[in-house]
C-alpha cells in the first residue's frame, strides 16, 4: 500500500516572489517555479506588481498548497504534458474567483467553488487577485474511491459542499501542521483526505461507507478540535454550543469523540491549560497572578487549576514560570 511508504512530514515549504530578486522576478518565477516546479506556464494577467507567496505540503502521494497571489493565468500545453503526471487537481478561489478554459468548458468560478480537473489535460486557468487552495491527488488513488475518474473533466463542486467545506478545512490543518508525523500517521492523514476528496467530487458506493467512517468523521473530530481550541477561555462555551454551530446533537459530539477514546470536557481541560502554560512562559508573565492567569485561560477555581496544571505538566504554575 502507497501510504506504508510514506515519509515523515514537516513544517511546510513557502515560496514567495518576495524571495527572488527584483530584477529577474517575472523570469524566474515562470521558468525555474512555472515550466520546472509546478509545470505550469504561468503568466500575469495585468500591469500590476507580480506578487506569489504559498505554503506547499506534500502528504504522501497527496500535496496540498494555499497562498496568495496577483491575477494570473496558468496553462498545461502539450509541450508540459510529456512529465506523464495524471494528478487530479481540485482548484478552490477561496474569495475572488477564476475561470477555466479546457476543451469545451468554459465557466468561471464564484469564490469558494471548487474545480476539479486532471493534469493530464490541456487546459487555463485566469484568476483574478486573491486566495487560493489547491489540492494535488494521485488519480489511481482517487478512482478506487470515485465513480467515474473519467467523467472529471471540467467538474465543479459548489461551495456549499458540506464534504468540500471539510476538506477545506482539513486541509488547512494539515498545512499548518509544524511538527514531524510519523509515517503512520501521515499515511492516516492520506487517506483522509482522499475519503473527503472522494466525497466532494461523488464517491462510489462502498468508497462512500468506507469514507464516512473514516475521513468525514476525523474531519468533523478536526472541526471539533479547532472550535474547542478557540473557545478555551468562554467559561461559559457548552457542548451544546458546539453542536449548534456544529448542526449536530450533542449525543453525536459525544459518540464521534468516544471512539477516539475523547471527551469534551477533557479536550477543554487540556486546552485551557495549554493556553495557561503559553501564557505563563511567556516573556514579561511574571508581572501576571497565577489567579489571573487561571481565570483568563478558562478556570473559575484556581485550586482546581493548580491540581489539574501538575497533574498535566509534572509541575506547578509557579514552577512553570520559574523554568522559564
Amino acid at each position: 500500500m502507497a501510504g506504508d511508504e510514506a515519509t515523515p512530514i514537516g513544517k511546510p515549504v513557502r515560496f514567495s516572489t518576495e524571495m527572488l530578486p527584483a530584477r529577474d522576478r517575472l523570469e524566474i518565477w515562470r521558468e525555474e517555479f512555472g515550466r520546472k516546479i509546478v509545470r505550469l506556464d504561468m503568466a500575469p494577467l495585468d500591469d500590476d506588481p507580480l506578487f506569489y507567496d504559498a505554503a506547499f505540503q506534500s502528504v504522501g502521494d497527496v500535496s496540498v498548497s494555499r497562498g496568495e497571489i496577483s491575477a494570473i493565468s496558468c496553462a498545461r500545453d502539450r509541450s508540459l504534458l510529456n512529465d506523464g503526471n495524471g494528478d487530479v487537481v481540485m482548484l478552490i478561489p477561496e474569495n475572488t474567483t477564476l475561470r477555466v478554459e479546457q476543451g469545451r468548458f468554459d465557466e468561471t468560478l464564484d469564490a469558494g467553488d471548487c474545480l476539479v480537473r486532471r493534469s493530464s489535460e490541456v487546459g487555463r486557468t485566469l484568476s483574478k487577485a486573491g486566495t487560493f487552495m489547491t489540492l494535488n491527488l494521485p488519480v489511481e488513488r482517487l478512482a478506487e474511491r470515485v465513480a467515474d475518474i473519467d467523467l472529471l473533466l471540467g467538474t465543479v463542486v459548489p461551495s456549499d459542499s458540506d464534504a468540500l467545506r471539510l476538506l477545506l478545512g482539513y486541509s488547512r490543518m494539515v498545512l499548518g501542521e509544524t511538527v514531524t508525523l510519523s509515517p503512520a500517521t501521515v499515511a492516516t492523514v492520506q487517506e483522509h483526505l482522499l475519503d473527503l476528496a472522494a466525497l466532494a467530487i461523488g464517491a462510489n458506493r462502498d468508497a462512500w461507507h468506507i469514507a464516512q467512517d473514516r475521513g468525514l468523521r476525523a474531519a468533523r473530530r478536526m472541526v471539533v478540535h479547532v472550535a474547542i481550541r478557540k473557545n478555551a477561555t468562554n467559561r461559559d462555551y457548552r457542548i451544546g454550543d458546539l453542536a449548534r454551530d456544529m448542526r449536530a446533537s450533542e449525543s453525536y459530539i459525544r459518540k464521534l469523540l468516544a471512539e477516539v477514546d475523547e471527551t469534551f470536557s477533557s479536550l477543554m481541560l487540556a486546552a485551557r491549560l495549554e493556553r495557561a502554560m503559553e501564557r505563563l512562559t511567556a516573556p514579561g508573565s511574571r508581572r501576571l497572578k497565577i489567579a489571573e492567569v487561571a481565570i483568563d485561560c478558562g478556570f473559575g477555581d484556581v485550586s482546581y487549576f493548580n491540581r489539574s496544571f501538575l497533574r498535566r505538566f509534572g509541575m506547578n504554575p509557579t514552577e512553570a514560570r520559574k523554568a522559564d
